[in-house]
């Protein structure tokens, strides 16, 4: 059986939905052939084998009683009859409907005020002969199939954390339709406004990152020689002037373009007319881009915003409270909770139970990380039920993770025998340990115990890395890494051990002995104890010049 034709005539005169349509087919995997009038379609369908033809009955935007498209209609019944046809429309009068019933009574109907790309996909599978996808949804009435009506449901208020949020205004209902699909299908956060005042009060109760206006809008309480889109724009540039804003317009004149480049800091200009997906989906991209945040808590406290140190916050407590909420992702939890961020902060105040003081210094916190938001749009900084807490995103660096990161990747490596790939994977985390914890804030009671806990992760990498250098029988280097454990934690005693085996193997045994007599006063003075039976056993062979296996291969516990 022939495979169908994959070409598909599009006859459209408005450019805007002629893209819309041929980047949709294109998309799918159809070749879409865009013409605009009854002589270019009629010159088209002597050219290519078309299995689908896609027709607006009206061919003139400036003459609502154009009919050329029912034309092409009749046309292609005549001469071609075995190809199918969806009609494409903004509306279907009563006289059109009645010539439809006429000339191709099964044409399916789509209207542009109803549009969703994955139904009119699915119809155009259907109608061309590929399998129609078990969630398509196509319904008859009166002899026409009708997409059916109704628009995307807009998501709810607990939808918005972590998501753009788009305010669309725009009162044609076929462009609602459009952008709210491409809104929909990257992830978004919206809400659309048909007028000014709706537009407002949506400001008014959610925080959006990108307007999307279309200034032409028809005024309504506003005198008629005014204009909302102009007068709505006025008003973001004052009030909201960290949201981003585009300009969606089919009519906007010459004048009208310069004067939004010139005095008015939009990030974009859409027209209609030559409209794309991408342009909806690029100023997206724009409005959420967040800076990007390194931070450093391995030695000095820093935080850099794209590739710029942070020095000074608005608010003295305000490192403190980020280093509060770093502190707890540091030991795994997520927020920590009010009462416990201000016993913290002021601890010798406990009148702040309403937050006069705490959200103040939170905003102050999400202005100094992100200049460019207002404080409620914080990418970084987040309340929750239990409290606030500090998200570490994709745009998030941190030394501490990247440590912990170096250290996981290195001790497989290890088990497998892989001594260089462990090494390269160790130093890295070596390298990112530029200090303890927080060690400028060393008597803090809330920092203590974290530090602890990221030393002995320290010494576990040092411990790791020292056994890959020695396997490979490179012994120096195994040495000092040894060193630089024992310096962090005296009582490693299995360090030790390491250390005296390391000295013996590079031919250093009274190094060797050296390490026993200080592993021996060590564990006398603190604990009243010898080492343990493997420290002394390990002694004896080395004082005896047993043989040792030399390199050794690790014994890796977790």
């Amino acid at each position: 059986m022939a495979q169908p034709s994959r070409h598909v005539l599009v006859v459209e005169d408005r450019h805007d939905w002629q893209d819309i349509l041929c980047t949709t087919l294109t998309d799918h995997g159809y070749t879409a052939h865009p013409t605009t009038s009854y002589q270019d379609a009629l010159a088209a369908l002597t050219t290519h084998p078309f299995s689908l033809a896609i027709i607006d009955p009206v061919l003139d935007m400036a003459n609502r009683f154009n009919r050329d498209g029912l034309s092409i209609v009749q046309k292609i019944r005549e001469t071609h009859p075995k190809i199918p046809i969806i009609v494409l429309t903004g509306s279907l009068t009563h006289d059109m409907e009645v010539s439809l019933r006429h000339l191709d009574p099964d044409a399916p109907v789509m209207f542009k005020e109803r549009w969703d790309p994955t139904q009119f996909n699915s119809l155009v599978d259907q109608l061309i002969g590929r399998p129609l996808p078990e969630t398509s949804v196509v319904e008859k009435t009166s002899g026409k199939t009708l997409l059916p009506s109704g628009g995307l449901t807009p998501p709810s208020p607990e939808e918005a954390i972590g998501r753009p949020r788009v305010l669309l205004v725009e009162n044609r209902k076929d462009w609602q339709e459009i952008v709210t699909t491409i809104l929909a299908a990257q992830n978004c956060f919206w809400r659309v406004a048909e007028t000014a005042p709706a537009a407002l009060t949506h400001l008014n109760d959610e925080g959006f990152h990108l307007v999307i206006l279309d200034l032409k809008l028809q005024a309504t309480d506003l005198p008629l020689r005014s204009n909302e889109g102009w007068l709505l724009l006025d008003y973001l540039m004052e009030n909201h002037p960290k949201t981003k804003v585009v300009v969606l317009s089919g009519r906007a004149g010459p004048s009208d373009v310069a004067d939004l480049l010139t005095k008015y800091p939009v990030i974009g200009f859409i027209e209609k007319q030559y409209f794309t997906p991408q342009a909806i989906e690029t100023a997206i991209a724009q409005a959420v881009k967040l800076p990007a945040l390194r931070l450093q808590t391995l030695g000095q406290f820093q935080i850099w915003r794209d590739g710029h140190a942070i020095g000074i916050w608005q608010n003295s407590k305000a490192e403190d409270a980020v280093k509060l909420l770093l502190a707890r992702r540091a030991r795994g939890g997520r927020s920590i909770t009010v009462d416990a961020l201000t016993a913290h902060l002021w601890p010798h105040d406990d009148s702040d139970h309403d937050g006069k003081k705490l959200l103040p210094l939170i905003n102050s916190i999400r202005l100094t990380l992100e200049p460019d938001i207002e404080a409620r749009h914080s990418n970084f900084i987040f309340r929750e039920a239990n409290g606030y807490y500090f998200d570490l995103g994709d745009s998030v660096t941190w030394d501490l993770l990247d440590f912990r990161r170096n250290l996981e990747q290195g001790r497989p490596l290890l088990q497998q025998q892989q001594w260089l790939a462990a090494i390269e994977q160790l130093e890295a985390g070596r390298a990112l340990y530029k200090g303890d914890f927080l060690a400028d804030d060393r008597n803090i009671e809330w920092v203590i115990d974290t530090r602890r806990e990221i030393v002995s992760e320290f010494c576990t990498l040092l411990t790791h890395l020292a056994d890959a250098y020695a396997a490979t029988g490179n012994y120096p280097p195994a040495i000092e890494a040894c060193q630089e454990a024992l310096a962090k934690d005296p009582l490693l005693e299995e360090v030790y051990r390491r250390l005296m085996y390391f000295h013996t193997c590079s031919g250093q045994k009274e190094q060797a002995l050296k390490t026993y007599r200080d592993c021996l006063k060590v564990f006398e003075e603190l604990f009243g104890e010898s080492p343990t039976s493997a420290t002394r056993q390990l002694y004896q062979s080395i004082t005896n010049d047993e043989p040792l296996d030399c390199p050794p291969i690790p014994q890796i516990t977790n």
